[in-house]
């Protein structure tokens, strides 16, 4: 398994019309670096309008290899789907629900199908993956409680639980 980071944006309108457009181009005609770009872009323009639900988190160990969802797409670092909100919803509802991490994703994928829109207006939910490294072994991880690492030392020294 792999730590990854997981993305779940919803957008409307002409917008949406448009990556749907793209994602049905790329299932038939791949196109790797386009997949990218778009990942970025939709990552880089998270606060913006029409993105009207945007949640992003990390996963260490049990969401799978592959991003949830039919009609996915692969880059050269992101996989993606273009869902509608009915789809997103039914994939939310028969999800697996043995560990924690999946209530997590069915949980965001029925917050991103649920979002207000104004009526008339089309949706769609994309969902992207980003491989990050090898999951985090429990040693790793129990060997990690027990330091600060170099990025949050800088913020002061430790001393009895206060930061001077």
């Amino acid at each position: 398994m792999a730590t990854q980071r997981l993305t779940v944006a919803t957008l409307i309108g002409q917008s949406a019309d448009l990556a749907a457009t793209l994602f049905r181009s790329w299932a038939s005609q791949p196109d790797p670096p386009g997949v990218d770009r778009f990942c970025t872009t939709l990552r880089a323009n998270a606060p913006l309008l029409p993105l009207v639900y945007y949640c992003e988190w990390i996963d260490r160990w049990l969401m799978g290899d592959e991003v949830p969802g039919p009609g996915s797409v692969d880059g050269q670092h992101y996989q993606a789907t273009c869902l509608s909100r009915e789809e997103t919803a039914e994939l939310a509802d028969r999800g697996r629900r043995q560990f924690a991490e999946e209530e997590w994703l069915a949980a965001r994928l029925s917050e991103a199908a649920n979002v207000w829109c104004p009526a008339g207006v089309s949706s769609v939910v994309i969902v992207v993956r980003e491989v990050l490294e090898p999951s985090a072994t429990d040693q790793e991880t129990q060997a990690a409680a027990g330091v600060i690492p170099d990025w949050l030392i800088c913020f002061g020294e430790a001393d009895s639980g206060n930061i001077k």
